[in-house]
């Protein structure tokens, strides 16, 4: 059977709740949840880098000397990318796309091994009855109970728990979403998840078979 401990909003411990074997009982693919936070982190990454070319510095367009005369190598612009403050030559253009993609039964698959594997080394929690946390303080004293040092804590909750978002999202170390968005990559980032019960109850709708 699988299960994960059940605390209440003060940090105490309760009765282990059932969870289902479909969801918190899946393989594990190590190599998909590799593939899958690769894809992930790419998909994060903005093109924001852009260098000038020789045509984009700011440059004067004057030939830098005579073409024949000299002795030296013939050059018609200060702006070619052999000297210093020319353009760049085959540099970032800020339009790079760094998409991946993953097919949605790989992306469904390497983050229930995600769930499973937390789940197995029980590293998941469920906050059960009434929240009761209306301010971050109350948050951070939870916390003190039931995170590890200089651990990573996800929470998981339905848009609508309001109070977990707004005592949760202050607090350094701790990231807070909604079961739409839950990624492998959050999951496998996070030393444990403590997720409410409707959050529990919504992954069970979205992922059921």
């Amino acid at each position: 059977m699988i299960s994960a401990i059940t605390i209440n909003s003060k940090g105490e411990k309760g009765e282990k709740t059932k969870l289902p074997e479909a969801i918190f009982g899946a393989k594990v693919d190590k190599k998909g949840q590799t593939q899958a936070v690769r894809v992930y982190l790419s998909n994060q990454r903005a093109a924001s880098a852009k260098t000038k070319t020789r045509a984009e510095v700011k440059k004067t367009t004057a030939k830098m000397y005579k073409q024949k005369g000299t002795g030296r190598a013939r050059h018609g612009s200060y702006a070619a990318p052999i000297f210093v403050g020319g353009g760049i030559a085959l540099g970032p253009t800020g339009g790079q796309n760094y998409k991946l993609k993953m097919s949605k039964a790989q992306v469904r698959q390497t983050l229930l091994g995600a769930l499973s594997e937390k789940t197995k080394e029980g590293k998941l929690l469920i906050l059960a009855g009434k929240i009761g946390l209306n301010k971050t303080k109350s948050a951070a004293a939870l916390l003190e109970k039931i995170i590890e040092p200089k651990g990573k804590l996800l929470v998981v909750a339905v848009s609508e728990e309001s109070e977990v978002f707004r005592t949760f999202r202050n607090i350094s170390l701790v990231i807070v979403m909604c079961p739409e968005q839950l990624n492998t990559y959050d999951i496998l980032n996070s030393n444990q998840i403590l997720l409410t019960e409707n959050g529990l109850k919504k992954i069970t709708e979205i992922f059921k078979a």
